[in-house]
């Protein structure tokens, strides 16, 4: 608390300390006279051509002016001092950017007024950032499947399609940034947070017809933008003018007018219903003219869409089908702006996002899941924004925002009429890995978050430099209850391991086990041995530190920067900002039972990380009196935040009272079935080797007694020992004293060049190198309890099983160590094109390289590093462009196109454990990860193979399990290319003056490029190198081809 009072005090008393990733631009430029002296204390007036909001300024001794802070937009920039003619020049403003304009005067008389070219932000004097601004004329004018406005993100060389995940979040991946799940960009809209509260990605939807333009950051950054080490997106929303205008929309897209949706035509199903409407309006205006002014909008999304589930293994492939999943969503909007004065210009925003879904994207898991385990999601989301700009002086500027975003998520298993007669609907959730399948579902999530949000930031302008410092503050809760593992997660052996097993030479026929002739039902697949087994048992809530269930915790961001322009050809920027991030658990002391994972100097509280300092710098150079190039460098280091704060909540479990949500691995769990051969009443539940004869059916014979047993063993423990010294296992993660804070360092060298035309070009060399990256949540088992080397904690006898005091464990024990690293390396390419008979062309390549340590097949718990190679979204191309131009007889054509190379593949040996170290599914012997696509190819796969099946195939491995002879399919593939272009001709007529309809026709992916996806590397199953589906087609590019129409009328 006391945090917060300072930083309230330091924005109220010390206005100096202000603005974030800035959602306004600048104009800046020198005034010259004819002779190309300066012009010293000359006053500069801009003028916004859609409100008429006056800023002034005076030149400085060298002759610069600058207008920090202003809403994008056109402005008319004028200048008359005494002895010269008046010249006003038209300068456009963008978010984040500087716009030079340079004002040269004539000699003359004051009455005569002259106007010069405009002014456009297209190539940038004053920094060595990279990135860019994506303008609202693209965004409404070219295709765009499911109207997202951030699909066009990828229009900034090295960006990626976003992609949607669980609790209405976006991840938008920026130059291969690791980890996007839990840190990745940091977004705001008109400079307040929409950031996921504890996640990653941006947790809020706006709709296309609200967003005026839109910033992407992607390397060397200022230090403005926070606290991200990956980069960050900044949405301007449109304002209100002194022109009335409005529009009404309506878009459709109809399964008659698509492709086929799944990778094989069902004959049962050969036309799947899909229709999705979209509709709304948007309207703006003045209140009060000149002062006062409005904008609204509100779009609805109803769309009933289908998702295509491919199973490949022959015992499952006749459970393939296709499944509705609808979506009924409402994106609204309303800001109202005011010039207060001639001084303090204001406005406020409320935007509202809720919307209501079942389908696979709305919870983690793969998007090729059975329908049984997809979930049911309703989400609300909330953002209030009131915005203060004031004109303290001449030369300075200061710009305040402060914001509320409130998010909740209800996610919770579907129902009956989600999906009739869907096989496991009800049930826990059941795996089999080997054969990509898994049914029912034993998740669920109530979760509240929000965040108020303080960014202030002063700028003023003093000779050659042009100063800012800001402080960005955010005071963060939520609470999070889940429901997890309820009431089990149970992975079964697959068929194919089941019949290895049968075929051991050394096994009697009565040590067989039986498999049903067929699975069509669940108690089929319940007749599959049991391999691993997690329950979770107690209460979803977490006491937190101050005693409630509510996280809470302070975010602070210190910046300050410099842009010094040394020379009229050099400019130089630097800067430095300090954070601190306060969401860990600082309370929490850990029992003697960790002190061979901690050490005994290790058991303290996780400590504050106070020394998170970001240096920066740039310069940009124009070397030529025409300044139609400059050169530019710089570098910087960035740190982001922690995120993760199930993780967090997961700790303050294991190291709280016994009571709360556990999760109980099978390594705890003993069998009490007696007469099953093999399995002896008191064998821990838990079959890494061998399948056995007890089956899924078995588990479920007894669950609920277990769930029982389990439960009262939490409730009649001693309230006085911890969770952990009941359980002695821990659920990710525990975290060490010290927790370094995710970090990265940027260097870029690089040019713009404006080859005339209305074509600007630039091209960079990128470096950006991550550290303590949280991949996979950044924990994993420090005790090494699934090691052929034994625990590091001994495992507990029968004696000790319920001794709280008993130094001993029942399992992993997973401990936040984020040790992972990655390092991009890309030449980045992009034009921007503004060619005559009104031709708009947007186009970015990256050619890239982006390697590391991974997680995943072939990951060594006993040696972290190792796994070292290309990570798992590295693509070595990503081409994409778009632009619109106009056509003879009033007709419009806009186009989006999109590239992107295979990415890397790892070959392992399904449920194989090579190493010892308790990971299966370990990589093919004599590959590394992700090699494929990366230098190796099929005769290297296919010589390996062979290799192994004289030296591996027959043997156990280092769990006791067969390892099987690997059959290469006659045909397979490491990943395809994703491409795909979309096309919009529209037309437009004028029905009376002012009032004009447009009538929109679309295709998406105009030759059906198929795009397979999810090939799996699993040499050991039948569906090696065999795809599972295509790009989705229900929103972003590259699905199946799809037509959509639309209409709209504007005034």
């Amino acid at each position: 608390m006391k945090a917060v009072v300072l930083v309230c005090a330091l924005a109220i008393l010390v206005p100096g300390l202000c603005l974030a990733q800035a959602p306004a631009g600048t104009i800046a430029g020198v005034v010259r006279d004819p002779s190309s002296a300066v012009v010293p204390e000359a006053r500069v007036q801009a003028i916004s051509r859609a409100t008429g909001e006056v800023r002034q300024t005076i030149t400085s001794e060298h002759g610069e002016y600058s207008f920090p802070a202003l809403l994008a937009g056109e402005y008319e920039v004028s200048v008359a001092p005494s002895g010269f003619q008046r010249l006003v020049r038209v300068a456009r403003t963008e978010a984040g950017t500087t716009t030079t304009a340079d004002l040269t005067l004539q000699v003359g008389d004051l009455a005569d007024s002259i106007n010069v070219d405009a002014a456009l932000p297209r190539i940038r004097y004053d920094s060595a950032a990279v990135g860019g601004v994506i303008t609202r004329d693209l965004i409404e004018r070219v295709p765009l499947n499911g109207r997202s406005f951030l699909e066009l993100s990828k229009l900034e060389p090295g960006l990626q399609s976003p992609t949607s995940t669980n609790r209405n979040r976006t991840i938008v991946p920026v130059l291969g940034a690791p980890a996007s799940n839990v840190g990745g960009p940091r977004f705001t809209v008109d400079g307040g947070s929409v950031s996921s509260v504890g996640f990653g990605g941006s947790q809020m939807g706006f709709s296309q017809e609200v967003v005026q333009e839109f910033q992407v950051a992607t390397v060397n950054f200022d230090p403005s933008a926070g606290l991200s080490a990956a980069g960050a997106v900044n949405v301007v929303t449109r304002a209100g003018s002194n022109d009335f205008q409005g529009t009404a929309f309506y878009f459709l897209r109809d399964h008659r007018l698509a492709a086929y949706p799944a990778l094989n035509r069902d004959h049962d199903n050969s036309d799947p219903a899909f229709q999705r409407q979209q509709f709304g309006l948007a309207m703006g205006g003045p209140i009060r003219e000149g002062r006062i002014f409005a904008f609204g909008s509100w779009e609805r999304n109803d769309q009933r869409a289908v998702t295509a589930t491919t199973l490949l293994i022959p015992d499952f492939a006749h459970l393939s089908g296709i499944t509705q999943t609808p979506l009924l969503g409402d994106l609204a909007s309303v800001r109202v702006d005011a010039n207060i004065t001639s001084a303090h210009r204001a406005f406020a925003r409320y935007s509202h996002d809720r919307s209501q879904a079942f389908g696979p994207g709305t919870a983690i898991g793969p998007l090729n899941a059975y329908p049984s385990s997809w979930s049911r999601a309703a989400i609300g989301a909330d953002q209030a924004l009131l915005g203060l700009t004031s004109v303290l002086r001449p030369t300075w500027v200061s710009d305040l925002r402060f914001s509320y975003f409130g998010i909740s998520s209800s996610i919770g298993p579907g129902r009956e009429r989600d999906c009739r007669d869907c096989l496991g609907l009800g049930a826990p959730l059941i795996s089999i890995p080997e054969a990509g399948l898994r049914i029912g579902n034993s998740s669920a999530v109530d979760y509240l978050g929000d965040r108020f949000h303080l960014s202030e930031s002063v700028t003023w302008q003093g000779n050659a430099h042009r100063w800012r410092v800001g402080v960005d503050w955010e005071h963060n809760s939520e609470r999070n209850f889940l429901w997890r593992n309820d009431p089990a997660t149970i992975v079964l052996f697959s068929p194919d391991a089941v019949r290895a097993y049968n075929t051991r030479p050394d096994l009697a026929a009565e040590q067989r086990i039986p498999l049903p002739a067929a699975f069509h039902t669940v108690d089929d697949l319940l007749q599959l041995p049991l391999q691993s087994l997690t329950i979770g048992v107690g209460e979803p809530g977490v006491p937190q530190e101050n005693g409630g269930d509510l996280r809470r915790w302070n975010t602070l961001w210190l910046h300050a920067q410099d842009t010094w322009r040394t020379h009229e050809t050099l400019t130089l920027s630097y800067g430095v900002g300090w954070g601190f991030d306060g969401v860990l658990n600082d309370d929490l002391e850990k029992p003697p039972l960790l002190a061979p994972l901690f050490g005994t100097d290790g058991l303290g509280p996780t400590r504050r990380v106070w020394t998170n300092v970001s240096p920066t710098f740039g310069l940009a150079w124009t070397p030529a009196s025409d300044t139609r190039t400059v050169i530019r460098a710089g570098a910087g280091r960035y740190y982001g935040t922690h995120g993760l704060t199930s993780s967090m909540d997961a700790e303050r479990v294991a190291l709280g009272p016994p009571g709360l949500q556990q999760d109980f691995a099978g390594t705890s769990i003993l069998n009490s079935t007696p007469g099953i051969p093999g399995v002896a009443v008191g064998r821990p539940l838990n079959f890494r080797g061998a399948p056995t004869r007890f089956t899924g059916a078995h588990m479920m014979a007894v669950l609920a007694a277990i769930r029982a047993g389990l439960a009262e063993r939490l409730a009649i423990a001693d309230p006085t020992v911890q969770q952990i010294q009941v359980s002695k296992q821990a659920s990710p993660a525990i975290f060490p004293v010290d927790v370094p804070s995710p970090s990265a360092v940027h260097m870029n060298a690089g040019l713009q060049r404006d080859v005339g035309q209305g074509v600007v070009l630039s091209a960079d060399l990128v470096y950006r190198h991550f550290v303590h990256v949280p991949q996979g949540g950044g924990s994993f088992d420090l005790n090494h309890f699934d090691s052929v080397r034994g625990p590091v904690i001994p495992e507990c006898s029968a004696a000790q099983r319920d001794d709280p005091q008993a130094l001993c464990s029942l399992g992993p024990i997973n401990v936040q160590m984020a040790p992972f690293r990655f390092a991009y390396k890309g030449l980045l390419l992009r034009a921007d094109a503004r060619l005559p008979h009104a031709v708009r062309v947007l186009g970015s390549y990256a050619y890239s390289s982006n390697t590391g340590t991974n997680i995943g097949n072939g990951f060594n718990l006993e040696n972290w590093l190792e796994n070292r190679g290309p990570a798992p979204n590295d693509f070595t191309h990503l081409l994409n462009v778009a632009g619109d131009t106009q056509l003879p007889w009033g007709f419009q054509v806009g186009f989006n196109f999109a590239y992107a190379s295979a990415p890397p593949f790892s070959a392992y040996v399904g449920g194989i454990d090579f190493n010892g170290d308790g990971t299966a599914g370990d990589l093919l012997p004599g590959t590394t990860v992700n090699a494929f696509n990366r230098g190796m190819g099929r005769a290297d796969l296919e010589r390996l193979v062979d290799q192994f099946n004289q030296t591996h195939a027959g043997e156990a491995d280092t769990q006791g399990a067969v390892i099987p002879r690997l059959t290469l399919p006659p045909r397979y593939s490491f990943g395809d290319n994703v491409h795909g272009l979309d096309l919009r001709l529209s037309h437009s007529f004028a029905i009376s003056p002012g009032l004009r309809l447009v009538v929109i026709g679309e295709v998406f992916n105009v030759y059906n490029a198929a795009n397979l996806s999810g090939h799996s590397g699993d040499l050991a199953s039948a569906a090696f190198g065999q795809p599972v589906s295509r790009a989705p087609q229900a929103f972003g590019s590259s699905g199946p081809r799809a037509f959509q129409v639309a209409t709209r009328v504007s005034f």
